[in-house]
């Protein structure tokens, strides 16, 4: 039962007596004797609201002509749900209108979105807490579902629901780091990643198995859940709590299960590390990726969920295949600067560039180090957060190449410093990345290709070197290369001399400036910020319930019909018909044709270029008697 409370606020003089509502949004109703009244209440209002932190939207709109010389006016606000409203005392109908008003209000904008990242992989959580900053904005209400241990810097902008998964921070990055060092090592990639997705999967019957956040999470009522399709969980948890979800992909992947157009004669597979524009071998190579990587999608990953729900009886049942298309949206961490053209489908909007912004000043550790490099500029080496400790090996081409530069550099280091790192070199444990990409004196960026860090370096117009180690740091690579913004090299093959050879080019060659210049400009010319970008499509799939009107039917139709099987069955059984009707209509005409000759002309019914048979020897000369008659 909800309780009401009176308040007063003054008016000139005047009290103005209100109720509130905490279990709703914030509304405000009131019958001011004019609009400045109206003014002065909603001033001291907003006070209130700024001591409860509460953040408001105000919208003012009429009630009616009679009331609007009473200065009666409704202002709607979306905040928390916990916000209340006052009202004056009113009329029963109006008041019992106002409310039913004021939520389908709320339940159309104001929303709770619970968020299922990655249990590794911390950059891809820095993109989930910008979006839920900017949710915030909106009125939105944002759950993390985090395991125990793991380390989340609190705030205002979400909340945490945490569960007994199999990794806390350390433990994440400690596994994350032995796969870089096998990889290194020179372990089979292909080995790693599948070990990485079978933990996801372990860590998911961990999050399933949990009967106490299950039905804490129930109990949230959430309108949306949001899928990182790393974490392919996320698909499990919103089915199990009947709940809508969309996929929000952090990484350069365009899954097929999307249902969109792939000819694969001009749209590269992940992990062909081919472009748009392929030679014979090349489609032949991009169709062999294509098939094993549909294979061990059906084959290896999502049988382990299947597996999952069917443990844990998981009611209505449903696979897991059918899950992932029944997505609501799927919005990809990709831009169109930076992919290859393709077909796509109404409900996949692309959101690339999350963490892209406009530089702020730096720090004056790294101000000192940079003000002086007009002349030469200088140069900044990161291969990111998830990659702390490069093999020795690597390490010491990368010092070398770099000491010979004239330009400085700033390098992302952990671990113990090469033997060989110039004068020029500084190492950072730490650097504020985007400010440093964002400096005009900065004249390249080396990199492992990692997907945000390259949308830095495309914001700020910055050519790239890039040395791809695993993931789709290779795709990345791949069409930054293809789009003639910067150098991609194999780092089991390269050599000092090949980098600073590539290091050289990128900062020489205008033309790789250029291209970056020109890719950062397409990349911005587009309406809004990504972030804001994601937030529409977000309220927008809130406000109509699902996006049905979106979707496509390629989910609804079998695989025969997708590719048209039973039309050239149809077209095959056609052809055979016809060619057999030509061939009974041919078998036909000869028979008549025959039936013309005489008996006396034809032996066996048949004739020899007018010549009755048998009037010939087998090597076509007439008969001796038949001659000398002539």
């Amino acid at each position: 039962m909800t309780s009401l409370s009176l308040c007063t606020c003054p008016q000139r003089g005047r009290e103005i007596e209100s109720f509130a509502y905490p279990a709703l949004p914030g509304v405000l109703i009131l019958n001011a004797p004019s609009l400045g009244h109206w003014e002065n209440h909603l001033a001291c209002c907003g006070k209130r609201a700024a001591l409860t932190g509460q953040h408001h939207l105000w919208i003012y709109v009429k009630v009616s002509e009679a009331q609007e010389s009473e200065g009666t006016y409704i202002s709607k606000t979306f905040g928390h749900r916990s916000t209340g409203f006052t009202c004056t005392v009113m009329k029963a109908f109006f008041l019992l209108a106002t409310l039913l008003w004021c939520l389908a209000s709320s339940f159309s904008w104001a929303a709770k979105i619970v968020v299922v990242p990655p249990i590794m992989f911390e950059s891809h959580l820095y993109i989930f807490k910008t979006l839920a900053s900017a949710l915030h904005a909106e009125g939105h209400d944002t759950v993390f579902l985090v395991s125990e241990g793991r380390e989340v810097p609190p705030s205002n902008h979400y909340r945490l629901q945490r569960y007994p998964g199999i990794f806390n921070s350390t433990s994440a990055d400690d596994f994350l780091q032995s796969k870089v060092h096998n990889i290194f090592s020179g372990r089979l990639t292909a080995l790693e990643l599948f070990d990485i997705l079978d933990h996801y999967s372990q860590n998911c019957d961990a999050v399933v198995g949990s009967a106490s956040v299950m039905e804490q999470l129930k109990r949230e009522k959430f309108d949306l859940l949001l899928v990182d399709p790393n974490e392919m969980c996320g698909f499990v948890i919103a089915h199990i709590l009947g709940v809508q979800y969309a996929v929000f992909s952090t990484g350069l992947w365009y899954p097929a299960e999307v249902g969109a157009p792939a000819p694969l004669s001009y749209v590269p597979e992940f992990n062909s590390l081919l472009t748009d524009r392929m030679s014979l071998f090349q489609r032949v190579a991009n169709t062999a990726v294509y098939l094993v990587s549909r294979f061990g999608v059906q084959f290896l990953v999502l049988p382990k969920y299947d597996r999952i729900m069917r443990k844990y009886n998981i009611q209505p049942s449903v696979s897991m295949h059918d899950l992932v298309q029944n997505s609501r949206l799927w919005m990809l961490c990709t831009d169109m600067a930076l992919e290859f053209p393709r077909p796509t489908l109404p409900h996949v909007v692309y959101v690339g560039g999350i963490l892209t912004k406009p530089p702020s000043p730096l720090p004056q550790e790294f101000e000192a180090w940079v003000k002086d490099t007009d002349e030469h500029g200088f140069v900044v080496v990161s291969f990111g957060a998830g990659v702390k400790y490069l093999s020795e090996d690597i390490a010491q081409k990368l010092a070398g190449a770099l000491s010979r530069l004239p330009q400085r550099v700033i390098w992302r280091f952990s671990g113990v410093p090469p033997s060989n790192l110039g004068n020029n070199t500084k190492l950072v444990e730490w650097m504020p990345q985007n400010d440093l990409l964002g400096h005009t004196n900065t004249r390249a960026f080396l990199s492992h290709g990692g997907l945000n860090s390259i949308y830095e370096a495309m914001y700020h117009g910055v050519p790239v070197v890039g040395v791809p180690l695993f993931g789709d740091h290779y795709d990345t690579m791949t069409r930054v290369q293809a789009k003639g913004m910067g150098i991609m090299l194999e780092w089991k093959r390269m050599s000092e001399e090949d980098l600073h050879t590539a290091m050289v080019n990128v900062i020489t060659d205008k033309r790789y400036r250029e291209r970056a210049q020109l890719l950062s400009q397409i990349h911005k010319d587009q309406p809004g910020h990504p972030v804001n970008r994601a937030v529409y499509w977000i309220s927008y799939i809130l406000r109509h319930r699902g996006v049905e009107h979106l979707r496509s039917t390629v989910y609804e139709i079998p695989t025969y019909q997708y590719f048209l099987l039973d039309v050239a069955v149809v077209i095959g059984v056609c052809l055979l018909l016809l060619g057999y009707l030509l061939y009974r209509l041919g078998k036909c005409i000869q028979s008549r044709l025959g039936r013309g000759s005489s008996p006396a002309e034809k032996v066996n019914g048949h004739c020899h270029n007018g010549i009755p048979n048998g009037k010939h020897k087998r090597n076509g000369h007439v008969k001796s008697m038949e001659k000398k008659l002539k």
